[in-house]
């Protein structure tokens, strides 16, 4: 029994060994579980669980510092992935560590994502992506924040457009898809004027289809900045598109680019 139980040790240490020389490799940040994932461990090490991520394929581009958290502009570009991919995108120094779940059925390859997220402070943002074979990637980018908006008091009054989507598309090669919702976005932990909480108010769910498929499905949380911005590069027959958000209080906004 003890000499199973030494050979499992050796094994899984020979695991994490080549998992991490894979991460140095790739130029992955070297991350640990008690200190650079922060409040994020618990949502990245389910969908790790020892395995090593692929040692290229997958980067993420955000500033390296911003005045303002509460507006951080993300770029996500995935090379060599089989659909369907899901992704989490993470931050590591929030009690709400999740920003957004994404799963994308079709794309032009390779597969390009932008959008936009909130920092209250320093940190790390961390990016896993999961395809249809099971393969894994990681990255990681620490932002310095100088400031951030976010939890700064405002009225308790909604906006009058919440609820509204604004779509745009272009392109010849391929469809460019850049779309936004009218939203605030409440975590419920943001003062009001008169020095209460105003409170929690996120969507539920944002899909992308067309008449015949689903495209991509998002579950925003927390860490998505106030009027979620999504753009994607699409094959060019991908149309017309349809988009439907679906509110916390179960109000639906949709609408179809022809």
């Amino acid at each position: 029994m003890m000499h199973g139980q030494l050979s499992n040790c050796r094994v899984r240490r020979r695991c994490i060994g080549i998992w991490l020389l894979a991460l140095a490799l790739s130029g992955v940040p070297m991350l640990s579980a008690g200190s650079d994932w922060g409040q994020a461990a618990p949502w990245l090490e389910p969908w790790l669980a020892g395995r090593a991520p692929q040692p290229a394929g997958l980067t993420m581009a955000a500033p390296a510092w911003v005045e303002d958290g509460a507006f951080v502009p993300i770029d996500i570009s995935l090379q060599g992935a089989t659909a369907p991919v899901s992704l989490r995108l993470l931050r590591s120094a929030e009690d709400e560590p999740r920003i957004a779940d994404i799963q994308l059925n079709s794309w032009a390859e390779p597969l390009r994502l932008s959008t936009r997220v909130r920092l209250s402070r320093t940190q790390k943002l961390l990016l896993l992506a999961r395809d249809a074979n099971g393969k894994l990637w990681l990255a990681a980018q620490a932002v310095e924040v100088l400031g951030s908006s976010c939890l700064d008091p405002q009225p308790r009054a909604e906006p009058r457009n919440t609820g509204q989507i604004q779509g745009w598309l272009a392109g010849e090669a391929e469809l460019e898809l850049r779309t936004l919702l009218q939203h605030p976005m409440q975590t419920g932990l943001r003062p009001d004027q008169d020095g209460g909480l105003i409170p929690r108010h996120l969507p539920q769910s944002f899909t992308l289809s067309t008449a015949k498929a689903v495209l991509m499905q998002v579950e925003p949380f927390d860490g998505l900045s106030v009027n979620p911005y999504w753009r994607l590069l699409l094959p060019l027959a991908q149309r017309p598109l349809r988009l439907h958000w679906v509110d916390g209080d179960g109000r639906e906004y949709r609408l179809e680019l022809p």
